[in-house]
């Protein structure tokens, strides 16, 4: 479980880094036009929330479909909704803070950046 939850980070982290890394140009202009530090950092995080939120989302449908299917065919116990729903928010957690190093990284991108060629 620990491995599978360590990937998922590790995961995260690549996803906001190429991120970063591929807009380093659109954050500098948007640093050029007067956007925080909080700005940059609160774009990322409300990007890989919505990600997160997504892939939660059809996770925890495919999880009670399959659940569905498992109690009707081979008669085993129900999903609990109570753990259902704190496994979806300790992975959403999970997402943040895997995000936040890079998103970090994004807000130290100078205003300069954006008058450079890329």
């Amino acid at each position: 479980m620990a491995a599978l939850l360590l990937v998922t980070s590790f995961g995260i982290v690549g996803l906001t880094s190429f991120g970063v890394r591929r807009r380093t140009k659109q954050i500098g202009t948007r640093r050029a036009l007067g956007a925080r530090r909080a700005d940059v950092l609160g774009y990322f995080l409300v990007e890989i929330s919505l990600v997160c939120a997504v892939g939660l989302l059809l996770g925890a449908a495919l999880a009670v479909g399959f659940n569905v299917l498992l109690v009707q065919t081979l008669q085993m116990p129900k999903v609990d909704w109570n753990v259902l729903l704190l496994g979806a928010i300790a992975l959403w957690l999970l997402g943040l803070l895997a995000a936040l190093g890079p998103a970090y990284r994004a807000t130290r991108v100078p205003p300069s950046v954006a008058t450079r060629t890329v």
